[in-house]
């Protein structure tokens, strides 16, 4: 999978493409949040040529510097990026360096740059990954089985130990988006948050153990993008409505039409 990535990596053509995708209409052109760079039409295979922008690198960024509505807007505007990434555009550029994401401040938009890691999802690939991610919002571990077991997560032949480390990962990692989470979400320093990761990261080694088969080869770098979103939020200190973010991207999802 990693081979494949690096190889679309070097393929400025494909790259080119899809920031033209991006910054259509249709998808981000005309948010006024983000800004998508245009791409020289004369551009080639190993050469691609597009508009400099000049913003910092939210990673880059001195934190200290940045006012708490920024650093709030900043990850509330990249969280829900990824999510309609997922479940609108069902394209998503999915290197999680904050390097590809420049703040700036006189303009306050997020300048978007490196698209050649963007990844192309199917309609029934999304369809069952968002009825995965919403039975865990909802801690129903029979429905988190069953899409688990859909997508390829699961065999149907694991012990009880494996079951119950990738359920309980998985509902850890729903958490900004359940009913019963308090919200504004705190992603800051010593928040509830940081428990989560742990528990998370203690479930690793249990599945890594125990597990039948390797995870659908879409949720790799599916799940490294969310994962560092999540990430970023919490080097921003964010606090932000993340149930609300969530409802808004999912409300008209449609599921099993094209």
């Amino acid at each position: 999978v990693l081979k494949e990535e690096l190889a679309d990596e070097c393929d400025y053509t494909r790259e080119g493409g899809f920031l033209t995708k991006f910054g259509s209409p249709e998808l981000l052109g005309d948010d006024p949040r983000f800004k998508v760079p245009w791409v020289w039409e004369g551009s080639t295979n190993s050469v691609l040529v597009m508009e400099r922008v000049h913003g910092t690198s939210v990673g880059d960024a001195d934190i200290n510097g940045l006012s708490k509505r920024d650093r709030d807007d900043i990850a509330a505007w990249i969280l829900e990026l990824c999510l309609k990434e997922l479940f609108e555009f069902r394209a998503m550029q999915t290197d999680p360096n904050w390097s590809n994401f420049l703040w700036n401040g006189q303009t306050r938009m997020i300048e978007l740059v490196d698209f050649g890691a963007t990844r192309e999802y199917s309609k029934e690939f999304m369809d069952n990954w968002l009825h995965l991610l919403q039975a865990a919002a909802s801690e129903d571990r029979e429905a988190c089985v069953k899409w688990s077991l859909k997508l390829g997560y699961l065999t149907g032949e694991e012990n009880e130990i494996m079951l119950d480390a990738h359920v309980r990962s998985m509902m850890l990692l729903a958490t900004p988006f359940k009913d019963t989470t308090p919200q504004p979400f705190d992603f800051g320093q010593g928040s509830s948050w940081s428990t989560i990761t742990a528990e998370i990261r203690e479930q690793i080694p249990v599945m890594l153990m125990h597990r039948l088969t390797p995870p659908p080869r879409e949720t790799y770098s599916l799940n490294r993008k969310l994962s560092g979103t999540f990430l970023l939020a919490a080097r921003l200190g964010a606090t932000i409505d993340t149930k609300a973010i969530w409802d808004r991207v999912i409300s008209s999802y449609q599921f099993g039409s094209k």
